[in-house]
């Protein structure tokens, strides 16, 4: 018998208990790691890779038209080992196709992503190659991670929901950014790729397009240091605003109706600087759906409550338990064709009665 961890896992499975076999191969993980222009924090990121306890890995570095070019930190930090690879992309193109350019040339049964500012604790890796390797029917899996705010001083453990699915997904990027997530890459496949048309929120469409094909786990600990950095500048907000309704645009026909008027509420909040933005935030939460207003007012309540406990993690907790498994946030669920059928037979068995 392996022994038991506690991991929980999305999509029904069952007991939240994984048995890890003694003895099972040990697959190759490549961790895609793209960079611009930020040699410090590069050094510090690759750092954490290479002191891994997990150690068959493909480490490809991708450097995004670094001035000047990357190579002198990644040889200065991985010297000889032979475990990295160095791609240079001719011009910048962006953190979406850089990773792309990474995964093209992956080899690894699994695939690990980290940002250039974030760092890995020591075991990550271990910890999710273990999840994957319990759970053959699993297609990734995430961990919580402490929040780094260098600007302020703070770091703040961020304890999300222990599971989800591909529904609540819909509702809010609960798996979190790349450095937090392990994924088959059979599960990416050929064509499922990071969206190069999203400037933002990539990482919230892949995870949600590889959940509609298999479940995911949490790892419960904080394996990941994950770096904010203060007020996001008016560019930032603009990207995300593009990103969001990329999102809501792509993926929108599939989301019930209380679902859409939550995310066009969000879009509402990027309006105006200041205390005009403040406003925006304000009106926004009126809706014309009654359940996505109460969601948007309990997301600020959890949000401030969040801020004040320093649980950055509550505003996710909360959602993932008002959403609901099913994604509709406790409105109306139209029946599915098997359902509406076992209806009719139900109805026609109890006239016949």
């Amino acid at each position: 018998m392996g022994r038991r961890l506690g991991y929980a896992c999305a999509g029904g499975y069952g007991s939240n208990k994984l048995e890890i076999v003694p003895g099972a191969p040990d697959p190759l993980v490549s961790v895609v790691l793209p960079t611009h222009d930020r040699p410090v924090r590069l050094a510090r990121a690759l750092a954490s890779v290479m002191t891994q306890s997990y150690r068959r890995l493909e480490i490809l570095v991708v450097d995004d038209a670094s001035a000047p070019p990357a190579r002198a930190v990644v040889e200065e930090v991985a010297g000889a080992d032979g475990r990295v690879r160095l791609l240079r992309l001719p011009e910048q193109a962006g953190a979406a196709r850089a990773r792309n350019a990474a995964l093209a040339r992956a080899r690894g049964e699994l695939v690990a992503f980290l940002d250039d500012d974030d760092t890995w604790e020591p075991d990550k890796v271990k910890r999710q190659v273990e999840v994957l390797t319990a759970w053959p029917a699993l297609g990734m899996v995430t961990c919580d991670y402490t929040e780094v705010d260098e600007a302020a001083g703070t770091a703040d453990v961020y304890r999300g929901p222990v599971w989800f699915t591909a529904e609540q997904v819909q509702w809010r990027n609960f798996p979190g950014s790349f450095s937090f997530v392990m994924v088959r890459r059979s599960l990416l496949g050929d064509t499922l790729r990071v969206d190069e048309s999203f400037p933002s929120m990539g990482d919230w469409d892949l995870w949600l397009r590889c959940l509609r094909r298999a479940p995911a786990a949490v790892v419960a600990e904080p394996l990941v240091r994950h770096a904010v950095h203060g007020k996001s500048g008016f560019a930032d907000r603009a990207a995300e605003r593009c990103g969001r309704e990329l999102f809501l645009r792509k993926h929108g026909s599939a989301m019930p109706p209380v679902c859409r008027a939550y995310l066009a509420a969000h879009l509402r909040m990027f309006d105006g600087r200041g205390w005009r933005h403040r406003g925006a935030v304000a009106r926004s939460l009126a809706t014309l759906s009654p359940r996505a207003s109460a969601l948007l007012v309990a997301e600020q309540t959890a949000h401030q409550l969040g801020l004040a406990t320093h649980d950055p993690g509550l505003v996710a907790r909360t959602m993932a338990r008002l959403v609901g498994t099913d994604g509709w946030a406790g409105t109306a669920r139209p029946l599915t064709a098997a359902e509406a059928a076992r209806s009719r037979r139900w109805g026609r068995h109890a006239v016949a009665s």
